[in-house]
Order: C-alpha cells, then sequence, then structure tokens
C-alpha cells in the first residue's frame, strides 16, 4: 500500500481543490459540486445567470484561481462564467462585458486584476468586446466578512465611469461581470453606476452564485 501511495504521489503531485484529496486538481466526488448548471437570480429590476452554486469546493476553487493564481483554477472558472454566459446571451446578444473592478490593495496583493483577466478570457471565447469602465471613486472595505446592510453601505455610491469613457460609448449595451454574487450589492452599484453613465444594462452573469433566502 506504501509503494501505491508514494507511485500516486510521483505521478499526481496535486491535490484536489475541494477535499484535498491527491491525484487531481478536482476529484469525481467534488466535481458534482463544481457541475455547471443554469442559475437565473434576480438583482432588483437585473437579471443575473450563475453557472455553479457556491459550496466549499467553489470557494476553495475562486480562491485557488484568485489569490494563488492557478491555472486549473483559472481555467474552472473561465469554464463556469463561459456557460453562464452562453445561457445568457440567449437573450442579450452583441454585448460588452464590463467587470468588476478590484480594490487597488487586492490587484497588488495578487499581482493581477483577476476580474478583468477573466473577462478578456471568456469574450475571446464569446466574440464580444470587454470595456473596463468602472473604477472606485473613494476607498471600500473587504466585503467578506460584512452583513447584507454592511455590504450595501460600503458600496453605496462608491463607483463611477472613468472619465475616459465618459460621453465614448453613449447607448452602449452591456453586460456587468464578477466570479461570485452572494447578497448582489456590488452588482446592484455597478448597476447604478453604468445606467447613471449612460449605458444600457441588459444582465450580469457570475460564475459562482451563493443559494441563499433572500432578507
Amino acid at each position: 500500500m506504501e509503494l501505491i501511495s508514494d507511485l500516486k504521489y510521483l505521478l499526481f503531485p496535486i491535490r484536489c481543490f475541494g477535499c484535498r484529496e491527491l491525484g487531481y486538481s478536482i476529484c469525481s466526488k467534488c466535481r458534482r459540486l463544481w457541475n455547471p448548471h443554469r442559475y437565473q437570480s434576480r438583482i432588483f429590476n437585473l437579471s443575473v445567470y450563475s453557472a455553479i452554486a457556491y459550496s466549499p469546493v467553489a470557494k476553495n476553487i475562486l480562491l485557488a484561481a484568485k489569490e494563488q493564481s492557478i491555472k486549473s483554477a483559472d481555467q474552472l472558472v473561465r469554464q463556469a462564467m463561459r456557460s453562464s454566459l452562453l445561457e445568457l446571451f440567449q437573450k442579450y446578444s452583441s454585448c460588452a462585458l464590463v467587470p468588476i473592478p478590484s480594490r487597488l490593495a487586492s490587484n497588488r496583493r495578487r499581482g493581477r486584476d483577476f476580474i478583468n483577466e477573466l473577462a478578456i478570457s471568456v469574450a475571446k471565447d464569446m466574440g464580444v468586446g470587454v470595456l473596463p469602465l468602472l473604477e472606485h471613486q473613494r476607498v471600500i472595505r473587504d466585503q467578506s466578512k460584512l452583513n447584507i446592510a454592511g455590504r450595501r453601505e460600503n458600496l453605496a455610491m462608491a463607483l463611477s465611469i472613468k472619465p475616459e469613457f465618459l460621453g465614448n460609448y453613449s447607448g452602449e449595451k452591456v453586460v456587468i461581470l464578477d466570479d461570485l454574487v452572494t447578497t448582489g450589492a456590488t452588482i446592484n452599484e455597478a448597476n447604478r453606476a453604468l445606467t447613471r453613465g449612460g449605458f444600457k444594462v441588459q444582465a450580469a452573469a457570475t460564475a459562482c452564485m451563493a443559494l441563499r433566502r433572500r432578507e
């Protein structure tokens, strides 16, 4: 048994993102929790299309992609986002993708702008453009430990259109892009800023969504 275990370590020097079992980046058991479905929710008047129900497995994959820049995790997130957009584009076609901007501190820590890179990657797959329209106009806190009310307060009036885009794409149809939707506060704020800037927000797409009771 020890020989088999040692050989497995040599042949498959990776662990499952979900359960940490040695062998594959995602095992067959955890794959069942990272299996694209069709999820559609609404944030006020906006439809949100998602592919993966948020779970501990999904959390580990998103963290591996965003914080550790692991290519196999990136690929899983990209596939999920592509599934969401395939469903969305059946109703809303020819829309440019607008990635949610990450905090500058997060980009510096990661050494990359994860959501923007994801948008560019899936846009190439889908044959659409990317418009990095949004920026933070004030400092915001990390959302991960805030409740629903705290997230809404944290993001209220936090986003604006970058000056170089103002007036240049009047009436452009766009889709908001993010990796995960939980309370919807981020997408709602992006929708507000884009609509105020004269853009026609058609819908939003995320790789994952938290299935939870609305409060």
